[in-house]
């Protein structure tokens, strides 16, 4: 898939431009790269040594991957700590609109990719449906959180079958930590489905 650089913005204090298009594409697609862009983000800042004794990956991977990820404008260096550079991860938000179905792609979603080796249903759904897919399944995702759609409709929205469904279901709620610590991705019954599901589809994407 190809993005269009337009659509693709730094939604930081700061606004600007995403300008390395292979580099997030990337991000969609290695999970390393992703866990690196993650790591950062949620420790606010943190220093190349800090990420080299974090990743799982070699000393020279992670500064290929700082520097990949700086020159692509995901990531900024923000102080120097006794002579180490401190990076800290830049927001944004690229919106792909594939037949009139809005979807975006945020760092929450870069996170869940972060894990796709360790869910094959992550892996699976980015690899069988594209990441258009993916993205609209993690906001259905969130809306099963809140009680507003069922698994079957999150599967009948997204053309997933309802097992891959399910799967994804309890994977995102394990990576999001979503719900509280007795809730867990329920089921359907065929009752629960409502078939007018593109007056509902509407209805998500509008909000």
């Amino acid at each position: 898939m190809s993005y269009d650089t337009e659509h693709v913005r730094n939604t930081g204090d700061t606004p600007g431009m995403i300008t390395g298009i292979p580099t997030f594409t990337e991000l969609l697609e290695n999970p390393s790269l992703a866990a690196l862009y993650t790591s950062i983000k949620r420790s606010e800042s943190t220093t190349g040594p800090e990420l080299v004794e974090a990743m799982n990956v070699s000393k020279k991977t992670v500064y290929d991957y700082l520097h990949k990820l700086e020159q692509a404008g995901l990531v900024s260096k923000v102080a120097e700590d006794t002579g180490t550079a401190v990076y800290t991860a830049e927001e944004f938000e690229l919106t792909l609109t594939v037949r009139e179905t809005e979807v975006s792609i945020t760092p929450e979603l870069i996170e869940v990719i972060a894990h796709k080796d360790e869910y094959p249903a992550i892996e699976r759904v980015l690899e069988d449906h594209g990441i258009v897919t993916f993205a609209l399944a993690h906001d259905l995702v969130k809306e099963h959180s809140e009680g507003d759609v069922t698994i079957r409709q999150i599967a009948s929205l997204t053309d997933l079958s309802p097992g891959i469904a399910y799967d994804l279901v309890e994977a995102l709620y394990s990576i999001l930590d979503l719900g509280d610590s007795e809730s867990a991705p329920t089921t359907y019954t065929p009752g629960d489905f409502d078939e007018d599901d593109s007056d509902l589809l509407e209805e998500l994407t509008d909000t």
